[in-house]
């Protein structure tokens, strides 16, 4: 993540959701001149493209307060706010900025107020109950974890496949925009990991890293358009369907990082370190990790005086150092 994206993801978390709107549609003047269609509502913001797939971000997040302090670990590629980030989906907004300044030009549709029930996807669906422009398929940025494909109650085995073969899982999930959209104009979609962990939490992450994997794998997506074929919406709640798949939330074997024997992943219990996850055993854990005072997280106990978590500890320090610099910030305009 380089400086210049850094700030413009800054920028993004720390507009409310009417700024961020008005921003963005000021800015998309500049990728979506005139002659195309556009529909800028109060509820949603939506673009017709030159490429046939739809893109999806929705604009709101679930704290009442933007953040003012945001880190970012340039080692871990990890980002947080003791504010609550908002990566839930600032990441997925900036996802597509970045997809659009590559060049590509797909329909976009950035919608309002997903978190209270996807009030802008349904008001879509209310100005457009037939799709108004030709979709192959939908394409929602909007999912914690690395590498999950989450398709809802579309059964469409070929898309499945289709976005699989991108190097996507297969992964359970319960509601975005498109759980509303895609049913309702008959179109297959899928919502992508764009790397955040966490949400809807004080103690939310995002992976940067996992962030620009994504957002390399639907631009590949996106040059493969000529190829794919249109991707029809099938409503299937079959359980042979549902649960005959290997989700990623099975169950799997892990070794204890201290002992080394094997368990059962849901019978450990996991650390981030730098890396990756590291997995202890129940016995192991009770020696070996702590929870935080503060956000409750699980973390390796190396001071056996510390009470907070590495992340705690951090803001503390930034704390007594008096550094208030961040107060002083107005959040800025994209344009």
């Amino acid at each position: 993540m380089n400086e210049k994206n850094l700030n413009l993801f800054k920028k993004i978390a720390r507009m409310n959701q009417s700024s961020l709107k008005e921003s963005i549609e000021k800015l998309m003047e500049k990728y979506y001149p005139k002659n195309h269609s556009r529909f800028l509502t109060k509820y949603f913001s939506f673009y017709e493209g030159d490429i046939p797939i739809l893109l999806v971000a929705h604009l709101d997040t679930v704290f009442p307060k933007t953040p003012g302090e945001i880190f970012y670990d340039k080692e871990a590629h990890i980002m947080w706010s003791p504010q609550g980030l908002g990566a839930d989906d600032r990441a997925g907004v900036f996802s597509i900025l970045q997809i659009l300044a590559r060049g590509y030009k797909p329909h976009i549709l950035f919608t309002t107020d997903e978190e209270v029930g996807g009030i802008g996807a349904k008001m879509l669906i209310h100005h457009f109950p037939d799709c108004p422009f030709d979709i192959k398929y939908i394409i929602e940025l909007d999912r914690q974890g690395d590498l999950d494909c989450v398709f809802y109650n579309c059964a469409n085995e070929d898309f499945q496949k289709y976005v699989e073969s991108f190097n996507f899982l297969t992964d359970w999930g319960t509601f975005t925009d498109i759980s509303i959209i895609c049913p309702h104009w008959r179109v297959a979609g899928v919502n992508l990991s764009v790397g955040y962990k966490n949400e809807h939490s004080m103690i939310e992450t995002l992976n940067t890293n996992s962030m620009w994997q994504t957002i390399n794998k639907v631009c590949k997506m996106l040059d493969d358009v000529k190829k794919s074929p249109h991707f029809k919406y099938i409503e299937d709640f079959d359980e042979d369907f549902y649960f005959s798949r290997n989700y990623s939330f099975v169950d799997k074997n892990v070794r204890c990082f201290n002992c080394g024997k094997i368990f059962s992943e849901s019978d450990t219990i996991s650390v981030l370190s730098k890396t990756e996850a590291k997995y202890y055993c129940i016995d192991c854990a009770v020696e070996k990790l702590n929870w935080c005072k503060n956000c409750g997280r699980t973390y390796e106990i190396k001071d056996s005086n510390s009470e907070l978590c590495p992340y705690c500890s951090a803001f503390k320090k930034i704390s007594y150092k008096g550094d208030k610099k961040w107060q002083k910030e107005q959040p800025p305009k994209l344009m």
